[in-house]
């Protein structure tokens, strides 16, 4: 598959650049510290650059928050907008509110539909205390691919959305053929003003956006099918997903997520990249029916958080990252059980990896790499 000859990085960091990643001889020595890895520039002239996606004639659509998605060929960054969704997107340049996240369909090749992610301005049926609305939209390109047919977009779902951070907002189709997306908790998780004190177990007694899930859909990873509509909702909910015929709404698939930025699949497994509040930041293997704790946890730390590693096994798993080999980063174990107000216990999903975050190193996600070009990483998250 084309998109495994190199790793292209969708920064969260203002970018203008997208790179793809090779990698350079090492010493004897160094080989013991990890491969080299050096930086390609792949597409330039992108502001804010949020996704990636390869169509079947070999151009790339890359997204940017600012509102855009641009194609790109042999010959560099077409300067008219595959799609232009300025006109719709409600922008906070400097937060992360925006055009998010863009997946291709499975039959592209035959339908050419995409899905994209943005936010939108606070409808009129929403409550005034709703700072946006969070859109999942399907929109179909042209027969030539070189952009969108004119009203083609079809939106999806409508989410309000709480807060102007922690919007997550990434979109995949999974092995099975579902549309992943993943949500934030839009900032409603009280955490600093209700952790306090004797105040332990304020998160099971009122409930936050990440534990709530008959109320909202923050704080999670949603699975639905766009190409089923029922009733007056444009998708179907599939019939083995958690919490079908159980209290909560059916669209999840794992919550108790605080704001997951990217999710991708390798085969059948899932994985996300939770961004953290004050202290570590996470990857997670999700499962169907997941808990992953937030705000009860933060990582694989019960609240009030504990250093990083009290729950951690001795077998350190390298990641590659700025500093990788200064960084601690443990295998844990697959459920942290945590106490309650009635003195039982309860298992939430802990993250596979996780790191402190000094400096605000946010982790954004990745993929498990398959690629030829950089054995080193064959297998590698």
């Amino acid at each position: 598959m084309r998109r495994r000859r190199f790793l292209a990085l969708a920064s969260a960091a203002g970018s203008t650049a997208l790179a793809g990643c090779t990698i350079e001889a090492a010493s004897e020595s160094e080989r013991g510290q990890g491969p080299t890895i050096t930086l390609e520039p792949v597409v330039e002239g992108v502001t804010f650059p949020t996704g990636l996606a390869f169509l079947p004639n070999g151009d790339h659509l890359v997204a940017d928050r600012f509102g855009v998605v641009m194609r790109h060929t042999g010959g560099g960054l077409v300067e008219r907008p595959f799609l232009d969704l300025r006109d719709r997107i409600d922008l906070d340049p400097e937060g992360e509110k925006g055009l998010i996240g863009m997946t291709l369909h499975p039959e592209f090749a035959n339908n050419h539909k995409f899905c994209i992610r943005y936010s939108a301005p606070r409808r009129e049926w929403m409550d005034e205390s709703r700072s946006h609305t969070a859109v999942l939209s399907e929109f179909e390109a042209t027969a030539d691919l070189t952009g969108v047919v004119p009203d083609s977009e079809r939106i999806v779902l409508e989410i309000p959305e709480p807060g102007a951070q922690h919007n997550a907002g990434d979109v995949a189709f999974g092995p099975d053929g579902y549309l992943y997306t993943s949500l934030g908790d839009g900032q409603r998780s009280d955490l600093d003003e209700k952790a306090t004190g004797e105040d332990t177990f304020w998160w099971y007694e009122q409930g936050t956006a990440a534990q709530n899930t008959e109320d909202n859909l923050l704080g999670g990873i949603l699975r639905i099918d766009p190409d089923d509509p029922s009733g007056d909702r444009e998708y179907g909910i599939p019939s083995d997903n958690p919490l079908v015929g159980e209290p909560g709404r059916e669209e999840y698939y794992a919550w108790g997520l605080r704001n997951p930025f990217r999710i991708s699949f390798d085969g059948e497994d899932l994985y996300v990249g939770d961004v953290g509040e004050h202290i570590r930041e996470s990857v997670y293997l999700v499962e169907a029916g997941d808990n992953c704790g937030w705000p009860v946890l933060e990582g694989s730390s019960c609240s009030p958080p504990a250093p990083l590693g009290q729950s951690l096994a001795d077998n350190p798993l390298n990641v590659f990252n700025p500093k990788t080999w200064q960084t601690q980063v443990n295998r844990i174990s697959p459920y942290k059980v945590c106490p309650t107000p009635d003195g039982s216990s309860r298992g939430f999903r802990t993250p596979i990896v996780e790191y402190l975050r000094p400096g605000s190193r946010a982790v954004t996600g990745g993929f498990v790499y398959h690629g030829d070009r950089i054995p080193e990483l064959q297998g590698q998250y």
